[in-house]
């Protein structure tokens, strides 16, 4: 950081200590600064960028899974964002933080198989895909979009009644199983 930009945000930090009433000021991580301002006379009031958090997710699976069952709730154990907090990766069930309109994506690869898939919140099917091969490597994907209340529960399973333990599904370094999620609005 340049001796310019610290006198300037410097002045900065110091006019909305003093005139607007900023109540933390740190450094984080990454070298940048983080400051939490409460306007003048309504301590406790949030400032609208605060009503804008971002909620998110992004998971991927890390190991094949042989013969899965119907039924079967896929686990997508590496989490790389959660951003809110929904999403459990040793369940593979992302819990909606607050209510909106929500996309939800899944990538499923499968080997010499057959299977359906279905995107499930709590107890409903809301989307479902399917894929078939012999002898091939292939993938699907599924995009849903769907109005979801705080504390519904949002996974993908293999579908409960069609073809029961077929094929691998597939994870490796040329390609891997994914589930993510977020808010829209």
């Amino acid at each position: 950081m340049s001796l310019t930009s610290m006198l300037i945000f410097g002045i900065v930090v110091f006019y909305m200590v003093n005139l607007a009433g900023a109540t933390t000021s740190c450094r984080t991580a990454d070298g940048q600064y983080d400051v939490t301002v409460n306007y003048r006379g309504k301590i406790g009031i949030k400032t609208p960028d605060s009503k804008s958090r971002v909620t998110a997710f992004y998971a991927f699976m890390s190991k094949s899974i042989t013969n899965p069952s119907i039924g079967q709730r896929l686990i997508f154990d590496v989490v790389k964002t959660n951003q809110g907090g929904g999403y459990n990766s040793h369940t593979g069930v992302f819990t909606c933080p607050k209510t909106g309109i929500y996309v939800f994506v899944w990538v499923v690869r499968l080997h010499s198989g057959k299977h359906s898939f279905e995107l499930m919140i709590n107890n409903s099917v809301y989307g479902t895909n399917h894929l078939r091969n012999t002898n091939l490597d292939s993938s699907v994907s599924s995009t849903v979009v769907a109005h979801v209340s705080e504390g519904d529960r949002v996974y993908v399973r293999i579908h409960i009644s069609y073809f029961n333990g077929s094929g691998l599904l597939l994870s490796d370094k040329n390609g891997r199983p994914t589930f993510s999620g977020w808010l829209l609005n």
